[in-house]
């Protein structure tokens, strides 16, 4: 699916993703500027640029995780939509958590979540506001 930040410096194909995850972690929503960060799970090697790459982003290095893990997030230095958020110390088949908002159609390729991330982190009125579908796995901070 076809995917680019919003001055389109950089634009890639991305493939059909692992999971699909909502965070409400603090750091996630900061960074996002919202109430949570839809990210789609992808494998960084079958990401395809067709402009720019993952090496050109800026990026910041956020270890005030909840999870307690660094997180490499990269955006795009010129426009500032973030496009990845990639956890620190990998190996081989390395993951990256793609944003779903950076997506030209999300509708087709992340039709709804399998997880959502800290949710006990949300604000009151969308914890009662969501009803999330059977079967989304929901984990609490620290799971």
């Amino acid at each position: 699916m076809s995917a680019r930040c919003n001055c389109s410096k950089f634009q890639f194909e991305a493939p059909k993703p692992q999971m699909v995850a909502v965070c409400h972690c603090k750091s996630c929503t900061r960074s996002g500027g919202s109430i949570g960060s839809f990210n789609a799970v992808v494998t960084l090697d079958d990401v395809k640029f067709s402009k720019g790459s993952i090496a050109e982003m800026s990026s910041y290095n956020d270890s005030d995780t909840d999870s307690g893990n660094t997180i490499v997030r990269h955006f795009c230095g010129t426009c500032g939509s973030a496009l990845f958020s990639i956890p620190e110390k990998q190996g081989e088949g390395a993951i990256g958590y793609l944003k779903v908002a950076a997506l030209e159609d999300p509708d087709a390729y992340a039709p709804g979540a399998n997880a959502v991330l800290f949710e006990s982190r949300a604000p009151g009125f969308v914890r009662k506001a969501l009803n999330w579908p059977e079967g989304v796995q929901v984990m609490a901070r620290g799971s």
